[in-house]
């Protein structure tokens, strides 16, 4: 059931990230973000505290990151030394859940003890 759990949100992952680009309606980045929520949240063969404590931090400094990457892409929007603007908050939790999983797994496989 795990492995079929994180094999869905790979999917619709990728899926999402297909109608992401390709249609630009409303709503269409609700299954990349479904599926980035699903890989983040599906449980690891061996779910032990370090695994806990290694999602939970990497929550913690996505979240972090995330907001101020929000900021200063504000900031400089205003400014006009940039195009776009993150306003959307389904944006800002792709933003956020894609830099959890990346930092998660990067501190889980390239941990040096």
């Amino acid at each position: 059931m795990r492995k079929m759990f994180k094999s869905l949100g790979i999917i619709l992952a990728l899926a999402g990230i297909l109608i992401f680009f390709i249609d630009k309606s409303t709503g269409s980045e609700i299954p990349l973000l479904a599926g980035l929520f699903m890989i983040f949240v599906s449980k690891e063969k061996i779910e032990d505290e370090r695994v806990k404590f290694l999602k939970s931090s990497s929550a913690y400094i996505a979240l972090i990151t995330g907001y101020a990457f929000k900021l200063i892409s504000t900031n400089l929007y205003e400014h006009q030394a940039l195009s776009f603007q993150l306003i959307d908050i389904n944006h800002f939790l792709i933003l956020v859940f894609a830099l959890a999983i990346c930092i998660y797994y990067l501190r889980l496989y390239l941990s040096w003890e």
